[in-house]
């Protein structure tokens, strides 16, 4: 029994001014046959799932060819067809298959094709026939069209936001075309597309409205005959026609059971449609919250509540020392996560103009990079850092101070991570301690904050900070959570902006809630 693995996961930001090259994919991660498994047999991520279940299963998995690039622009066509010629020519030539396992993120639009995961699984069927299962897992944040359904017998989406249960959702996608191969079941899925969507800053599984919905979701699944239930929060930032919410079930065989369970989840999410959008601090808000809320350091060794199982994150659960440490703030506008541009002075600027030391954030600025390594350890400079992507993320600042420390930039974390990544790499990066109390740590590739050791590994200790800033909503959580005494999330200006009314829309649909109130009736 043989599962074709294979996949392109990309978020696609259409308001960014940055393509996604095939140069782009080839810089971040394009990976073959057993390279995949290299990657991916000890990590948390989706694919490890497929491994994983495939040791279980006794099927074995044939890993073909996997791309992947962070959120960035839409993906060129010269992209998209050489990464789909040369992956489908293996799906061609090393077939037959008995089953096809998809690992796609779901919110990827091409030059040519907006809903690129539509025809991506239109192609793969096209290549193995309507015979043959294909079961196809995708990120929370996917956009996912009535289309890709029909494509595939199985689609799963992660049901954590800060993504930790990717390993989970993967086996189970393939423990469902397994089962299907084998006769035991016959999956039937059903969508529904809901006319709304859920801010970005409301996206976090571990606390209302979402987690009441990811319950819902769970509820769900325990329904008789129903094989599998998902909530795709949606990704706002793509502009496309399926932008926005669903539902999927998966039932054994009954068509009406399928779309009663998704139809069910998605009623009680249109009741919370405006809680899902309510807004957050501004920068100078959040600042002055965090600069009064801060107590004190944080006690090595001490961490605030952090389930290992895959669960959605709790909320800050009081401990003893629960009250300590750094106040985090969620730079919601350049969220790297997102597709974003990595190199947002926005809080910085505010954070100097009202004298707040103790602060720590990462930026994006290969050129600042080079100029440091010049200048060497221990040197005294003074230079424009970050706000040279496009203007959107603030202007550069200059800023004063010592080249700390140096480093080429790999790093591996062995703590628990969104989307379960374990290996990440900054590029030649820089500590750097700015006179005024703030130290940045500048990056030559575009690097979230999902990992603690991406800081550790530089000298940093996090919980000596009074106030953190992470470039993301809810993918640093996992990292950061544990250390913080509280989580601020902050509405600041850039491609990820929480205000949507500042990006133009062309082909979302309409109505659609906020922008719109539809009359619509679950």
């Amino acid at each position: 029994m043989r599962f074709a693995i294979l996949g392109i996961s990309h978020e696609t930001n259409t308001f960014s001014e940055v393509p996604a090259t095939y140069e782009k994919f080839e810089e971040a991660l394009m990976l073959r046959g057993q390279e995949i498994v290299k990657q991916y047999v000890d990590a948390e991520y989706t694919m490890t799932g497929y491994l994983q279940a495939a040791e279980e299963f006794g099927f074995e998995a044939v890993p073909l060819m996997y791309a992947n690039t962070g959120p960035i622009g839409t993906i060129t066509k010269d992209a998209y067809d050489r990464i789909t010629a040369e992956m489908f020519g293996m799906l061609r030539d090393q077939g037959p298959w008995d089953a096809v396992l998809i690992c796609n993120h779901g919110a990827a639009v091409s030059e040519e094709f907006p809903d690129m995961d539509a025809e991506f699984t239109r192609a793969v069927r096209e290549i193995v026939g309507p015979e043959v299962p294909v079961g196809m897992t995708l990120d929370m944040h996917s956009n996912i069209s009535k289309e890709t359904i029909a494509n595939t017998d199985v689609c799963v989406v992660w049901r954590t936001c800060p993504h930790l249960d990717c390993r989970q959702r993967g086996h189970k996608t393939a423990e469902l075309i397994y089962r299907t191969v084998k006769g035991e079941i016959n999956p039937v899925q059903y969508i529904e597309m809901v006319p709304m969507l859920v801010n970005i800053v409301k996206q976090f599984t571990g606390q209302d409205p979402m987690k009441s919905l990811v319950d819902d979701c769970v509820e769900a699944n325990e329904r008789k005959g129903i094989l599998d239930t998902s909530i795709a929060e949606g990704y706002p930032y793509s502009d496309v026609e399926e932008m926005g919410m669903s539902w999927i079930a998966i039932s054994d065989g009954d068509a009406e059971s399928a779309k009663e369970a998704a139809k069910w989840m998605s009623a009680r999410a249109w009741e919370k449609r405006a809680d899902l959008n309510r807004p957050v601090p501004s920068i100078e808000e959040a600042l002055k919250m965090a600069d009064e809320r801060y107590v004190g350091p944080k006690p090595a060794g001490v961490e605030n509540f952090l389930p290992d199982d895959g669960s959605a994150l709790a909320e800050n659960v009081p401990s003893e020392h629960s009250h300590l440490g750094p106040i985090v703030l969620m730079d919601v506008g350049d969220n790297i996560g997102g597709g974003s541009s990595a190199d947002s002075t926005h809080i910085m600027k505010v954070a100097r103009e009202m004298g707040i030391e103790g602060y720590l954030q990462t930026l994006y600025d290969p050129e600042a990079v080079k100029a440091m390594v010049a200048a060497g350890v221990g040197a005294e400079i003074s230079l424009e850092v970050g706000g040279k992507t496009d203007n959107m993320h603030g202007e550069p600042v200059l800023i004063t101070g010592t080249v700390v420390n140096i480093d080429d930039g790999p790093y591996e974390e062995t703590r628990p991570t969104h989307g379960g990544f374990k290996f990440y790499d900054d590029g030649q990066r820089v500590r750097f301690n700015t006179v005024d109390g703030m130290t940045i740590l500048l990056t030559t590739n575009r690097s979230g904050n999902t990992a603690r050791e991406q800081m550790y590994s530089m000298g940093i200790n996090p919980e000596d900070y009074r106030i953190v800033v992470a470039k993301g909503v809810s993918s640093p959580r996992p990292a950061y959570q544990p250390i913080a005494a509280e989580i601020i999330i902050v509405n600041s200006p850039g491609v990820t902006s929480a205000d949507l009314d500042t990006f133009t829309f062309n082909r979302r649909r309409i109505p659609l809630y906020p922008f719109e109130d539809p009359d619509y009736q679950p």
